[in-house]
């Protein structure tokens, strides 16, 4: 599976396809370099009027090579993704057949997966890594009355049930690691960033939590490009809601992976303030960082795309079965 990821940060560039090759054309200092599109995964574009080719975007679309367009701000704004062409009709079938039941149970897969990815990141606070691994192990295995096929009507609980039942869900295993999570996280990044950010508030475009939202813009091109590859609709999630234009299969998927780049950007803003435009470059390349997974190491590109394909096989076996997502060590 090709990996490279192709950035075009120049202004005024003309994008032309020839012999599978992308020639990319610097209309201000007439220089040419060309690129095999067969070896690209993603194409991040953030430049004033550069031109695309048809045969190029195309053929890109032939190969299911992303293109991320981003405005002058660095701001992700737009995508591009083949159409919808199924690779397995099966598949497509046992997700539209989804059972309410089998989507929690992968929904706490995922949830479980992502906690104790933060605690990861937290390893050097024990307080904190204890409270985060105490939440991912109790979404893991809840009060034996939450892992039941069918989920109980709350109003037939006692209270204590009714209370373990609601802590231990996935939706609120995730909002509690995420309260404690970033109370410890964000100051800091905050702090080195030189911004008085104190929450994580998605949407601000500035300061860290602008970089964190760009880095997750990237990692969500990633599982699109993937998901679109074996044959899903990205449309139809198992827990975020579907709306008008969304990916909510995308944003299921990726809930695991956002603390890869959270680390990243921990190290990439300790040794003091950055610009955005360097972060789009290593937020980039944590999709090239060598990963543990199904004991083996590869690119993490590459190990999202083990992590779909498990999801695809719990999809048609219709069994809620492990998921092999990276992890961190």
């Amino acid at each position: 599976m090709s990996y490279h990821i192709l950035h075009l940060l120049s202004h005024n560039l003309r994008v032309r396809l020839k012999l599978d090759q992308l020639h990319i054309t610097d209309l201000d200092s007439g220089t040419d370099k060309s690129v095999p599109l067969a070896d690209v995964a993603v194409i991040v574009c953030a430049t004033r009027d550069t031109e695309f080719s048809s045969s190029s975007l195309r053929r890109m679309a032939e190969l299911n090579v992303l293109l991320l367009i981003c405005n002058e701000k660095f701001e992700p704004c737009a995508i591009t993704l083949p159409y919808y062409r199924p690779t397995n009709t099966e598949l497509l079938r046992r997700q539209i057949e989804w059972k309410p039941e089998w989507k929690t149970a992968m929904w706490r897969h995922i949830i479980t997966a992502k906690v104790r990815n933060q605690a990861a990141n937290l390893a050097h606070l024990k307080r904190a890594h204890m409270v985060l691994t105490s939440i991912a192990n109790r979404c893991e295995k809840p009060n034996p009355i939450v892992a039941d096929e069918k989920k109980p009507s709350l109003a037939t609980l006692t209270a204590t049930k009714r209370a373990a039942f609601l802590s231990d869900s996935p939706e609120a295993s995730e909002s509690r690691a995420a309260r404690h999570y970033w109370k410890h996280l964000l100051p800091r990044l905050s702090e080195w960033q030189q911004t008085d950010e104190k929450n994580r508030v998605p949407g601000t475009r500035e300061g860290v939590n602008g970089m964190l939202d760009y880095g997750y813009a990237i990692l969500r091109t990633a599982v699109l490009r993937s998901l679109a590859a074996h044959g899903f609709i990205a449309a139809i999630g198992i827990a975020h809601t579907a709306k008008a234009g969304s990916f909510a299969l995308a944003d299921d998927v990726m809930e695991p992976l956002r603390p890869w780049i959270d680390r990243e950007l921990k190290v990439f803003l300790q040794g003091g303030p950055r610009p955005m435009t360097e972060w789009m470059r290593q937020s980039v390349s944590v999709l090239q960082l060598e990963v543990p997974i199904n004991r083996n190491k590869m690119r993490l590109l590459n190990a999202i795309d083990v992590y779909v394909q498990s999801f695809a096989d719990a999809t048609m076996t219709r069994m809620p079965r492990p998921l092999k997502i990276p992890m961190l060590p």
